[in-house]
């Protein structure tokens, strides 16, 4: 298999009460971009506050914000209700010059049913020779 990228799905929140933050945690080391999806089962829309951001650590212990990447201060999400079958929020970062951890923190306007917060790393410096190293349990070239 070649591949030049790793999906990985960072948290998946099935509560059936709903709820309304999930964050997740990814290692960007290795690659050069980063495609972060938030996915959500219900249509609400984003928070209008500052809760839904990127921040950036060189470790998992401390992480820090930056320019560009909290809602309410560097963009103003829609409060429009959005279909389920797109994603609520959608970030694309350049990864080079940027700490090796990213924390995303998505939060909704109301309650939801399923959430999942997933990111696709792009862009590998050594390339990906293995279903593992794409993030995956199976995989088929065609």
């Amino acid at each position: 298999m070649r591949n030049n990228n790793k999906f990985i799905i960072g948290a998946t929140s099935t509560n059936t009460s709903g709820v309304t933050v999930l964050t997740a945690e990814f290692d960007t080391k290795g690659f050069s971009y980063a495609r972060i999806l938030c996915l959500s089962q219900g249509t609400g829309a984003l928070s209008s506050g500052t809760n839904n951001k990127v921040e950036e650590g060189d470790t998992t212990a401390s992480y820090a914000t930056f320019a560009g990447a909290i809602s309410g201060t560097d963009w103003t999400p829609s409060t429009v209700t959005n279909d389920a079958t797109l994603a609520k929020m959608q970030y694309g970062i350049d990864l080079r010059g940027r700490k090796r951890y990213l924390k995303v923190t998505y939060t909704a306007a109301t309650a939801a049913l399923g959430f999942t917060i997933a990111a696709d790393l792009s862009m590998p410096s050594d390339g990906i020779s293995t279903t593992a190293e794409a993030g995956a349990a199976n995989s088929l070239g065609i």
